[in-house]
């Protein structure tokens, strides 16, 4: 029997999701567990599987469509099976979708000076019913679709990128270029083409366009521009909600690293799991909370939770923004699990393979910025969470050591944290214990493992 496969909703912020890569086409055979597609949600980019086995009948949303979560993507079912009620039903659901990137108009350019080669470029194709990936490669070859008859070969005759080569191949597709230069007032004469045989086309014209225009401030020269979406606007939404939410208080701690060195080198020659000075940190954190559970909390409508269990975000920073993978339970976990852990997550995170569990569930984050020489810094608290450790460079430093015999200056490795609270929900008092707490565990690393 004939199944849909559908958007999943991967985490309770998650209202929508994009279709980045199809691993099946048309009419292939899938088996159950098999990857079907992926998705890029708020935070990383996931593997979808299919939950039955059969042939790839339908597929509803292309590559780069973003939908609404629940709602059908394909049909899987078998090869002779009457599937014009699900198509039926699935045009219903994704119809009234406002998420569906095939029903909302070509983005032409963020820049608003060329208005008149942007309005001319959104004219070309407002009465055809393009499939994204269509729309994406009219304006890329610069097609003028304006009176073209094209039969659509897709999803309720909607016309695909195929359906629009095929259509220049026979000649009933002419170029928009040359309207576009003549609505944007451009002489083509100065502008080099990048189509292919060296062909203007729509992306030359704004280049042209976009050359030609004022620069938005002053004199100032744009390099690009960035959508403020996705991922960056989810972590600008949150941290800004987190700093203007919650009144934050900081306290700083130099901790002398020395016998850390020394005792980090030993445990790694002993055993073949290799341990980071993060991963001393995330211990000893996770002792501190213990002892210190007042940290260890999240404010729910008018109720202050305090966590049994502790589970240590890290923050991962990923070319397109920060990810905090979490390891779960670390108050029961060794020292050398929480290695091992911390290597899987941040191997996975980087790889854009991060599940939801594995970055959901955090209750105090530890943001180290050590490796790369910062020597102080202050985080952001990561929402709902109410604290966060920043963690600086191993750095040797002169300290004076007082003794009967007088002051001493020497040098130690030296390492600053800073605590940052939600100071609606901790106290000064609690904030520098629990700070002193993890100072005093690393700067006696053998007691972490006590």
């Amino acid at each position: 029997m004939a199944e849909f496969i559908i958007m999943p909703k991967l985490g309770f912020n998650m209202d929508e999701g994009q279709l980045v890569k199809w691993h099946k086409a048309e009419g292939d055979a899938v088996k159950k567990g098999e990857v079907a597609f992926e998705i890029q949600t708020d935070k990383t980019t996931i593997e979808v599987e299919s939950t039955c086995d059969g042939i790839l009948r339908k597929i509803f949303v292309e590559e780069g469509q973003t939908v609404p979560v629940i709602v059908p993507v394909a049909v899987i079912g078998d090869a002779g099976e009457d599937i014009s009620v699900m198509i039926a039903e699935a045009a219903a659901k994704l119809g009234g979708s406002t998420g569906i990137a095939s029903e909302q108009p070509a983005a032409v350019e963020e820049n608003d000076a060329p208005q008149a080669a942007a309005a001319a470029a959104e004219a070309v194709s407002s009465d055809l019913k393009l499939s994204p990936r269509a729309r994406k490669y009219a304006a890329e070859q610069g097609l003028d679709l304006s009176g073209a008859v094209i039969p659509g070969s897709g999803f309720q005759g909607g016309i695909t990128q195929k359906d629009l080569e095929q259509g220049v191949t026979s000649g009933k597709i002419t170029p928009l270029a040359k309207k576009m230069a003549q609505a944007a007032q451009v002489d083509l004469a100065n502008v080099a083409g990048s189509g292919v045989g060296g062909k203007i086309v729509k992306e030359d014209i704004l280049g042209a366009v976009k050359q030609a225009a004022p620069a938005p401030v002053g004199d100032i020269e744009v390099l690009r521009t960035i959508d403020y979406s996705g991922m960056r606007k989810v972590i600008g939404d949150r941290l800004s909600q987190s700093k203007f939410t919650a009144p934050h208080l900081y306290f700083t701690a130099s901790v002398d690293v020395t016998e850390l060195m020394k005792f980090r080198e030993t445990v790694n020659k002993a055993q073949p799991q290799k341990v980071s000075y993060n991963d001393f940190v995330i211990a000893a954190v996770s002792q501190a909370l213990q002892k210190f559970p007042a940290i260890n909390c999240a404010l729910h409508g008018n109720k202050i939770v305090q966590y049994k269990d502790v589970n240590i975000g890290m923050a991962v920073g990923m070319e397109n923004g920060l990810i905090v993978p979490v390891i779960k339970k670390a108050q029961n976990k060794k020292l050398t699990a929480i290695a091992a852990e911390t290597q899987v997550l941040a191997e996975k995170a980087r790889a854009g393979k991060l599940l939801p569990q594995d970055y959901q569930g955090g209750t105090f984050t530890v943001s180290n910025l050590g490796m790369f020489g910062i020597e102080n810094f202050t985080a952001i608290i990561n929402p709902p969470e109410a604290a966060i450790l920043s963690v600086s460079a191993l750095k040797k430093t002169p300290v004076v050591i007082s003794s009967e015999d007088g002051d001493e200056i020497v040098i130690k490795t030296m390492m600053k944290m800073t605590v940052s609270v939600d100071h609606r929900l901790i106290d000064g008092m609690n904030a520098t214990k629990f700070l002193n707490e993890v100072k005093a565990l690393l700067e006696k690393p053998l007691t972490i493992l006590i």
